[in-house]
């Protein structure tokens, strides 16, 4: 059985090539491997040779989590991923950074290959845990006027979801749609036909807006967190407009 990737993201206070280099050379001082790291506390983990290593407490045991297939800086790298276990057995997870204004990143994580491995569970509970260590790098960013943002939820079913439509945890999703409404952020949204896929998008006032947009949509909508459906959020640049997003 073929399972589609997971999404999870976060948005930063900082411009994308900051971001990335937090993401990259600086992954060893924010990765929580007191939760997720095969030597646990004390370990410490880098990128090197082309590859992602862990090494243990006072310069211990290392193990590699995986290898670099493709580095674009600063917009994106993709990599195997197999901490812990058998390369020949790894996934694949690919992080992109794209700008949310001038001085915000939205941070991808995709993860993908969930043929050869069996902890899709796992792995959507923990990436938040870890792109929120991410964000806490950075202080909070006080609220800045800026031009509207724009932001796009794509909406996909998960894994043996059936019909979202007929699902009881899609009045909850609808519920979500409701609150973006009633908050004055909802542009427009609604399903492609026969697909089971749906897109909305949504209106930010500053980069701070965009961050709570892109975490209510993974964590207060209900049909998201009782896997539902699959969200992934995408900045938009509008370059013509008509009267609705006037």
């Amino acid at each position: 059985m073929s399972f589609p990737p997971i999404h999870r993201q976060v948005v930063v206070p900082a411009a994308v090539p900051e971001a990335f280099e937090a993401f990259t050379a600086r992954i060893g001082e924010w990765w929580p491997v007191d939760r997720f790291s095969v030597h646990g506390a004390g370990s410490t983990a880098a990128f090197r040779d082309g590859e992602l290593v862990e090494t243990g407490a006072n310069g211990g045991s290392e193990a590699v989590w995986g290898t670099v297939l493709d580095w674009r800086p600063p917009r994106s790298f993709r990599m195997t991923w197999h901490p812990g276990r058998d390369a020949a057995k790894a996934s694949v997870v690919e992080v992109s950074f794209a700008p949310v204004g001038d001085d915000a990143t939205l941070v991808t994580v995709t993860h993908s290959g969930w043929e050869t491995l069996d902890a899709r569970d796992e792995y959507r509970q923990g990436w938040p845990a870890v792109l929120s260590s991410l964000a806490a790098t950075w202080p909070a960013a006080p609220a800045k006027e800026t031009e509207d943002l724009i932001l796009v939820l794509q909406h996909i079913p998960a894994p043996g979801a059936g019909d979202p439509f007929e699902h009881p945890l899609f009045k909850a999703h609808a519920s979500f749609l409701e609150g973006l409404y009633e908050r004055g952020i909802l542009v427009a949204a609604g399903p492609f036909p026969a697909s089971g896929e749906g897109m909305t998008i949504v209106r930010a006032g500053d980069a701070t807006e965009a961050a709570a947009i892109v975490h209510d949509a993974h964590f207060a909508d209900e049909s998201v967190t009782g896997g539902l459906l699959e969200v992934r959020v995408r900045p938009w640049v509008v370059m013509l407009h008509g009267s609705s997003l006037a």
